[in-house]
């Protein structure tokens, strides 16, 4: 088996959309073709589009119309269709999840995924894609001499040092070859071994490029019955041999390594894609701005304690809370101080509300905060010590900070859009009051 070309394994159901579109448009797409990433083209350029950069930019309260080319998105790498996966290997220590495949134009064909390129690994593709020279650094076993050596000094040292062959060299040149198979004749035929060695060494010597493949390599030792391999450089200069055993020992030996390593790096990517998910997942749930949970997060918990609520028998309330005159905060002092004020409101609300209960960034200058197991009473005693202490804080402004609250209890077969009906109009009341207090609307 070997490599495919990328074109063979990429994915060709790929949704794109121009650059030049909106925002609106591109999240329409990612619904209508159930695909959480999808491709955002602009000319020969590709940037990558998934639900959770969706979601970030949702929680930014990023205009839906906004041209998609005035958001930042990554770019993603590109590979013609035609060329082998093995090409694509240099990007797998990168952090890329998935490459584009382009056609020749240019255009877009598929997309192709880290998974994809790691499974398409295999023996064949390593004989095509080893050269002799990696494994010819690697082993060296033949000795060289000069062709006036006696024969018998050759067979010593051979014999001394368990060399199968000898190489029989001048100017750099293999001349010829004697193998210890050659040697075992000439001792059967009782041959003189004092001679030099020019008189019984093989010649001429038959040679491959030292940049051949392994597989180029393996295939002319078949053709020609040969045992080893003599290679050359561009010169002709003699740069080693190697036997068919210990060429093919150390390709899977390489193979195996390589396999491993790509196990290696396949579990890292793994272990990379789980710290990701689990990363997405916290910013799928929370709030960017403040860590607190956003309304999506809040409506998956609000159904459970709702269910506790009714099997139970638990009284559940729910507040609403908003930051006063924060329009005059972002007004006097700017939207990075009207940020600190938002981030520190709901400091204040998690650390004084128990482990318990469940608190929401509604949007902009308003919170939810759901309590289990409080009755009305005890809600509103809960919310005044929320508005005092918030009141009672110190914050980057020089102007008196409050929050109005509206309360209200959750009763059988309520929804939750008629739930925060209600706390809105206890909210209303609060600042028909005059602000910094409770109000409640059952």
């Amino acid at each position: 088996m070997n490599f495919p070309n990328i074109e063979e394994v990429a994915t060709t159901d790929v949704a794109q959309i121009s650059r030049e579109r909106t925002l609106c448009e591109a999240i329409d797409l990612m619904y209508r073709s159930e695909h959480r990433q999808i491709i955002v083209t602009e000319k020969n350029r590709f940037y990558g589009l998934g639900i959770y950069d969706v979601l970030r930019l949702s929680n930014s309260h990023m205009n839906k119309q906004t041209p998609m080319y005035e958001i930042a998105l990554t770019p993603v790498p590109t590979l013609q269709k035609g060329k082998s996966i093995l090409e694509a290997l240099e990007y797998i220590r990168q952090d890329f999840e998935y490459l584009v495949v382009v056609d020749e134009t240019g255009a877009l064909y598929g997309i192709v995924s880290q998974t994809d390129i790691l499974s398409s690994i295999d023996p064949d593709t390593m004989m095509e894609t080893f050269r002799l020279s990696s494994f010819l650094q690697i082993k060296k076993r033949t000795r060289w001499v000069d062709q006036n050596m006696s024969t018998e000094e050759i067979f010593r040292f051979m014999e001394k040092h368990n060399h199968d062959a000898t190489m029989i060299v001048e100017a750099k040149k293999p001349i010829g070859i004697i193998t210890a198979k050659d040697m075992l004749l000439l001792l059967k035929q009782h041959r003189d071994l004092s001679l030099p060695v020019r008189e019984y060494m093989t010649t001429p010597v038959i040679t491959l490029p030292v940049d051949c493949t392994l597989k180029e390599a393996l295939a002319f030792m078949q053709d020609k019955h040969f045992k080893r391999i003599v290679a050359v450089d561009d010169e002709g200069n003699l740069v080693g041999s190697i036997t068919q055993k210990e060429l093919i020992a150390i390709a899977y030996t390489r193979w195996v390594k390589m396999i491993e390593a790509y196990q290696s790096e396949l579990r890292e990517i793994n272990a990379r894609l789980e710290q990701k998910s689990r990363k997405y997942e916290k910013f799928a749930q929370t709030d960017s701005l403040t860590g607190l949970y956003n309304r999506m997060k809040f409506l998956e918990l609000f159904v459970a304690e709702y269910n506790v609520m009714m099997h139970r028998t638990n009284d559940l309330s729910l507040l609403l809370i908003d930051i006063d005159h924060f329009k005059t905060v972002n007004d006097r002092y700017g939207h990075n101080v009207g940020d600190e004020v938002i981030v520190k409101v709901a400091d204040i609300l998690q650390t004084s509300l128990r482990s318990v209960d469940i608190v929401c960034r509604w949007g902009g200058e308003e919170f939810v905060a759901l309590l289990p197991a409080t009755t009305v009473a005890e809600a509103y005693e809960t919310a005044q010590k929320l508005r005092e202490k918030i009141e009672k804080s110190t914050f980057q402004i020089d102007m008196p900070l409050s929050v109005s609250i509206g309360l209200t209890r959750i009763k059988e077969g309520d929804e939750l859009r008629s739930i925060i009906e209600r706390a809105d109009k206890a909210l209303y009341m609060a600042k028909d009051a005059g602000r910094n207090c409770v109000r409640k609307y059952l």
